[in-house]
């Protein structure tokens, strides 16, 4: 008891001490003249005989459980701070009292993660129930309308939102200042505005190197896609397959694809000549490297090499018809070979399937003139497809007909040959010959007249080949010139209504087997005066110079070449050709058109036709 007693009294004298310390420490307790200093502060001696004895008074009031100027320790441990600096608990303890500092917290962060905000009611002690957390209003919001996204679609827009469009001359400029500008509503193929107008940031192109000619891109989907077609109401091959290929995935296809727009934007402004070699030089070079540097089963599964070869050839061909096309042709032929016997089971993607396409039409076509072996073979084309392919204009079937025609008159029978040989030849002339009277060719839309137009041109003009080919037919022969009139009559009701269309392959079959002698006239669809036949379709070249991706002038001056010599041997009454063994389109045609390419695709924009019109008026 003694023991207790004594530990009973150090505790009262060290209590003492303490207070005397706190009375030291706040002045208001030691300030006589207050009254109410010793209600605030009792000995501590007291306060600890009252803790002993248990006869502690209850507050009248529930005292606060939490403060706002709790120091670190005690915030940490969740008890109260009696608020002092040092606090007693952080004093008795030994521990370093401090403050915490400003600290900012976001309620959509504790919202995010599930968790109370502040004293949203996890720490309260109260019997009141805790608070609900906000919940995001459901009632009327405003949406900001996003723009429909493409295949071929920018990180920030799609092509279809770039204000590089034309002035009201219908002429192409080059791109406004690059400042953030509104930009109008898109419209649909109905010419329906689309929601409200949007504020849009400049383009970003996927590549540098593309960005410095970002204008190229854009003359390539307004100028040059639209001519690729044959066909108003079904987009170009160039815009649902290649344009997405480019933008997305080939930073090399993209400077091909701006390659050629600068060529063909130079046939009409040369400003964009050089830009045009520059670009072309880039991927030529680009496409040498991966060739002299990458394996061969490395590089036919890629189908960017095929587009590469595909854009410089087109820009060879319209380059004023370059024989360089020639050397892209065979060495597609060689990249498809490898390809198809390495990927003979697998399915083909958009880009090879028409890059095949591509390559193969344009062989069947210029072998027409040229009468060149072919470099593709009969594969690519179903003898029984009759649709009409858009991009070609014709039904796979008539290329399979045309192709069989070109190989049969590889074998034409010379004067020495035996009979057998003949009667085979004959044999399988007429059954081409009535496969190609028999087609039909079935459209998607009947009510496509300009592919419907085209299809028949092509299908005459296969006509006029085969009695040329393989029956040694002349100008001068009935069902040729009857066929020739057709096509002629057709351009002049189309050319009236100001209706180009892809008939770079039929114009130049009717021309070049145009009898000089023929006095047949037709209505100028301009002037409505009589014309020849020739002044026709001199009139419907210069239409098309404008709205073909092909090299219209190298077309016109073979045509000119063969009108010419078929006028001298007229006028002289003499010609080579009776004393050989060739016929009249091997003589006169064959030996001026090598290297020609014959698989143009002109548009049939009425806004283009009119301008044409327009400028022959001028003229």
């Amino acid at each position: 008891m003694e023991q207790k007693v004594s530990e009973t009294e150090f505790a009262k004298r060290e209590l003492d001490d303490m207070w005397i310390i706190n009375r030291f420490q706040h002045p208001l307790a030691t300030d006589e003249a207050t009254n109410t200093t010793k209600d605030i502060l009792l000995p501590c001696s007291n306060i600890l005989d009252a803790m002993l004895h248990g006869d502690m008074s209850q507050p009248a009031h529930a005292s606060k459980t939490r403060t706002r100027t709790g120091c670190a320790n005690c915030r940490q441990s969740r008890v109260k701070c009696d608020g002092e600096e040092p606090c007693t608990r952080c004093w008795q303890k030994g521990w370093q009292c401090t403050r915490e500092k400003l600290t900012l917290k976001w309620k959509s962060d504790y919202q995010s993660r599930g968790l109370a905000f502040g004293r949203e009611g996890v720490w309260g002690k109260g019997p009141s129930s805790k608070k609900k957390s906000g919940v995001i209003s459901t009632g009327k919001q405003n949406w900001s309308p996003n723009s429909t996204v493409y295949p071929w679609s920018f990180v920030n827009q799609d092509i279809s939102t770039m204000e590089w469009l034309y002035d009201e001359k219908g002429a192409p400029r080059y791109p406004p200042s690059m400042e953030i500008s509104v930009i109008r509503p898109k419209r649909d193929r109905f010419g329906v505005a689309e929601q409200t107008p949007l504020w849009y940031s400049p383009p970003v192109f996927p590549y540098p190197q593309a960005q410095k000619h970002a204008v190229m891109v854009e003359y390539f989907i307004d100028q040059v896609c639209p001519r690729t077609t044959s066909s108003l109401k079904i987009a170009s091959p160039f815009t649902s397959v290649i344009l997405p290929f480019c933008l997305n995935g080939s930073e090399n296809g993209l400077v091909a694809l701006q390659a050629l727009a600068a060529c063909y934007w130079s046939q009409s402004n040369p400003v964009h000549t050089s830009t045009a070699v520059r670009l072309k030089s880039h991927v030529l070079g680009e496409l040498r490297r991966r060739i002299t540097a990458e394996p061969s089963y490395t590089i036919s599964p890629d189908p960017e090499v095929l587009v590469l070869m595909m854009m410089l050839s087109l820009y060879d061909i319209v380059d004023q018809c370059d024989k360089g096309w020639v050397v892209h042709l065979q060495g597609a032929k060689d990249i498809i070979r490898l390809r198809r016997r390495n990927l003979s089971n697998q399915t083909q993607c958009p880009v090879t399937a028409f890059a095949e396409l591509f390559f193969a039409f344009q062989d069947v076509m210029g072998r027409t003139a040229c009468a060149k072996a072919d470099l593709f073979g009969p594969s690519f084309w179903d003898q029984t497809d009759r649709s009409v392919n858009p991009w070609m204009g014709c039904s796979p079937e008539l290329v399979s007909i045309l192709f069989a025609i070109l190989d049969l008159s590889r074998i034409r029978p010379k004067i020495d040959t035996v009979l057998a040989e003949e009667v085979d030849f004959s044999m399988r002339a007429s059954a081409l010959n009535r496969r190609l009277g028999g087609l039909v060719q079935v459209l998607a839309d009947p009510e496509d007249r300009a592919l419907q137009a085209v299809a028949d041109l092509k299908r005459l003009a296969c006509t006029i080949y085969l009695h040329c080919a393989l029956y040694n037919a002349e100008p001068s022969t009935p069902i040729v010139r009857s066929l020739v009139r057709r096509i002629i009559q057709q351009l002049s009701a189309l050319l009236k209504e100001n209706l180009i269309i892809n008939a770079t392959w039929p114009i130049f079959v009717a021309a070049v087997a145009l009898d000089p002698a023929d006095g047949e006239n037709w209505p100028d669809p301009v002037t409505g005066e009589l014309v020849c036949g020739r002044a026709l379709v001199l009139r419907a070249l210069a239409t098309m110079a404008q709205s073909t991706v092909t090299s219209v002038a190298r077309v016109r001056s073979i045509i000119e070449t063969v009108w010419q010599s078929r006028d001298r041997d007229l006028a002289t009454g003499l010609s080579g050709r009776q004393s050989s063994q060739h016929n009249d389109w091997e003589w006169y045609v064959v030996p001026l058109s090598d290297a020609l390419s014959l698989a143009a695709t002109p548009l049939q924009s009425k806004q283009v036709s009119r301008l044409t019109a327009k400028t022959l008026t001028r003229h």
